[in-house]
């Protein structure tokens, strides 16, 4: 369990990741990462205005772009140096 609500990058990182094999339509992102539904539409918009993802025309699917799928990447490089580092702090104390 977390200790505080995710912010705007984890759940950007989150969508990102649940559309990173194949792409998905707006409910199965709101049940794969666990969001209302408004909430989805506002992150894709943005995701979309970013050119993180792109919306499918066949069948209104979302896919990750070459942006995202790298965005995708150096945020887990980020979050492992931080968790690397809050273990060091836990075992210390």
């Amino acid at each position: 369990m977390n200790l505080w609500k995710r912010g705007f990058l984890e759940i950007v990182s989150e969508i990102l990741s649940s559309v990173l094999y194949s792409p998905l339509k707006k409910s199965g992102i709101v049940a794969k990462c666990n969001l209302d539904p408004r909430a989805c539409s506002k992150y894709l918009s943005v995701m979309q205005s970013l050119d993180l993802i792109t919306k499918l025309k066949d069948d209104s699917s979302f896919s990750i772009t070459k942006k995202g799928t790298d965005f995708v990447q150096k945020y887990g490089k980020l979050v492992g140096i931080i968790e690397k580092d809050l273990e060091k702090l836990n075992s210390s104390n």
